[in-house]
């Protein structure tokens, strides 16, 4: 295990997702040190802490690719929803403040709209209580897999031909 790692795991984020193994029924096999890993959950709720990495730098100041923001901004939104099937179709979001390597971002998500397919969360992504992300996530919960939903449809569609 390397240096990295082992501050993961003093902080308890390596393999966060094996201590939610009851409550956690999407996916667990992102990788937690590029998206987070998972310190709270509750119905329509998450909260995730991404460690920042050598692997995330930019340019050689180890200033952080804001894409690894927005994806462990993405994840908590995923957590905080909770559904095996479930898919992004848009974001807005805005980054307040760059992170570096070594910087500890804790996001905060809130799922709304339980009861529609369509389900919206917002996530707040913070460095020492300095909001640095904002974002609101449109993610659409489905009956299964995108990927059989597609296939299937293109297999009728062929069929009808």
């Amino acid at each position: 295990m390397n240096e990295y790692d082992e501050s993961l795991q003093d902080i308890g984020l390596i393999d966060s997702a094996e201590i939610f193994q009851g409550l956690l029924n999407i996916p667990a096999t992102i990788n937690s040190t590029l998206c987070g890993g998972i310190v709270d959950m509750k119905p329509n709720y998450a909260k995730t802490t991404l460690m920042t990495s050598n692997e995330m730098v930019f340019d050689d100041e180890k200033l952080v690719h804001g894409g690894f923001i927005f994806g462990a901004a993405e994840w908590a939104a995923h957590v905080a929803i909770n559904t095996l099937h479930s898919v992004t179709i848009g974001a807005k979001v805005n980054l307040y403040a760059p992170a570096k390597v070594g910087d500890m971002v804790e996001f905060e998500a809130h799922a709304y709209y339980e009861e529609s397919k369509k389900r919206e969360v917002k996530v707040i992504g913070t460095i020492k209580e300095i909001k640095i992300f904002e974002g609101t996530y449109q993610i659409v919960v489905l009956e299964e897999h995108i990927f059989r939903l597609q296939q299937r449809k293109m297999t009728s569609d062929e069929s009808q031909q």
